[in-house]
């Protein structure tokens, strides 16, 4: 269980969801750039997010004005896992009921907010989406996708979309990981996708669980007591193996455990497009509204010139140092879960006397604890979407200190710790929405949302009032199932 009191929880729960939101959003400023020229437009920050002043977002296609504090399909995903469990209701993720509601997400967005169908689809998941068994046996279909593209395509879209897993039954370390992985194999088979959503999910339940605090209780602490019993580790490695063919027919069609709770039950798409309608209409119009006559000439129009800042405001990512209890929780999650890379047979095969699988464990480890950001080379063009890439900076930006002393105030704490986090990280560019969604959502697992999020960041949103409703009612559901099984007890 959690050492945390339910009201702390609750904005744990709420900081790391929005925290996955306000990431995603804030690193759409630099989403698939260089870093030069990320920081050839925006010097070195800040960006403009919320209502707080900055450098305005670059606006191209890719980022039109209307898009403006709006999160992208990286969120839309998260949400679409939250709606499947929010449906079964029994804090298990089942792989059949998610994939057919990516497919409609694919086909109808999220109608609730009008929200473009399958939009930033990428190219795995596409690959996957479109396969001829995927609402039927997904695991397979995305290994069939991983086969044939040479079984070494390791891109983020698994972990991007994890941290719902790490808060649904977060006091249960078993259920937190066969969700995760149940979750990422839907559309990854590589086992480094898989592995990153399996640890950023570990870890965000970890600091549910009051983790990250203080390093002697935590080092006293048994997370998942069946790490040590026999047969678990085997255990894991085959639900790696399911969907594959390395072990015959016999792992071609893995059993889903689907029940009648758990069938898929489509929205009701013309009464929700109805019910926004009758509120946007109330509201006096949407956040895209506003800007009907907003041309091509006005692009980026009376942009200021771009200036260094000779203080960022705070000593920096790289120079604020590791916490101490932070980076710890950490590392026991790589410890106590790379055995799956180390030891799983799916892999492409190694050359002699280098192992494929060792390789992929040292990277892990190396990458989630560089000795600076530019070790991960974030805004490098031919692997920006690596996903330990993604998971290297999530780690590493979620284990750094508060600065203590702050030449700026809005830099102190736990809030002023997230905005200077996602400062730097987006203007190294790359996959920056995808860093900063995971990265968020570590973050807000570890301080909450109040107290962890700028306010100014999280109330000025784009469908602020819809996510509120929902996440207030999955945590709602997530907090009575905690509370009840406490009471078992």
């Amino acid at each position: 269980m959690s050492t945390l009191a339910p009201a702390v929880i609750r904005n744990r729960i709420k900081g790391c969801l929005f925290g996955n939101a306000i990431g995603d959003a804030y690193g759409l400023a630099t989403e698939f750039m260089t870093t030069r020229v990320a920081k050839e437009l925006y010097g070195n920050g800040p960006i403009a997010f919320g209502t707080d002043p900055g450098y305005p977002v670059w606006e191209d296609h890719h980022r039109p004005i209307t898009d403006r504090n709006d999160f992208t399909d990286d969120t839309d995903q998260m949400l679409v896992m939250l709606q499947s469990l929010q449906q079964t209701q029994d804090g298990i993720l089942h792989p059949i009921n998610f994939a057919r509601r990516l497919t409609e997400w694919e086909n109808h967005g999220i109608i609730e907010i009008g929200a473009d169908p399958g939009r930033g689809l990428g190219y795995t998941v596409g690959r996957v989406l479109s396969h001829r068994d995927f609402s039927s046996n997904p695991h397979r279909a995305a290994f069939e996708v991983w086969d044939s593209a040479g079984r070494d395509l390791a891109p983020n879209g698994a972990v991007m979309r994890t941290a719902v897993a790490g808060v649904e039954h977060f006091w249960d370390e078993h259920r937190v990981v066969e969700n995760a992985m149940a979750a990422a194999k839907i559309t990854h088979a590589d086992p480094r996708s898989v592995l990153s959503a399996l640890i950023s999910s570990v870890l965000i339940s970890r600091f549910l669980r009051g983790g990250g605090s203080n390093l002697a209780e935590d080092q006293g602490r048994v997370w998942n007591p069946r790490l040590t019993q026999a047969g678990y580790h085997q255990e894991l490695l085959s639900y790696l193996e399911r969907g594959t063919n390395l072990q015959g027919d016999s792992t071609l069609n893995p059993t889903y455990n689907e029940t009648p709770n758990s069938e898929f039950e489509p929205k009701n798409y013309d009464k929700i497009e109805h019910e926004r309608l009758v509120k946007t209409s109330i509201a006096g119009g949407t956040y895209r509204d506003q800007f009907k006559n907003h041309r091509y000439s006005d692009w980026n129009k009376d942009r200021p010139k771009v200036t260094l800042r000779d203080d960022i405001g705070w000593v920096g990512i790289d120079n604020v140092g590791e916490d101490d209890a932070a980076g710890a929780l950490a590392r026991s999650v790589i410890a106590d879960y790379k055995f799956l890379l180390q030891q799983t047979h799916v892999a492409p095969p190694s050359e002699p006397g280098q192992r494929v699988q060792d390789q992929w464990a040292a990277e892990m480890e190396s990458m989630c604890f560089p000795q600076s950001m530019g070790q991960l080379h974030l805004g490098a063009n031919d692997s920006i979407g690596y996903t330990f890439k993604c998971i290297g900076i999530s780690y590493y930006g979620a284990t750094r200190r508060q600065d203590p002393s702050p030449t700026a105030l809005e830099y102190g704490g736990g809030e002023g710790l997230f905005r200077g986090l996602m400062e730097q990280v987006t203007i190294e560019g790359g996959d920056a929405d995808t860093n900063c969604a995971v990265m968020g959502s570590l973050l807000g697992a570890r301080f909450g949302l109040q107290g962890g999020i700028p306010e100014n960041w999280w109330r000025n949103l784009q469908h602020l009032d819809w996510l509120s409703e929902t996440i207030d009612g999955y945590t709602n559901r997530v907090l009575a199932a905690y509370e009840a099984q406490g009471q078992n007890q």
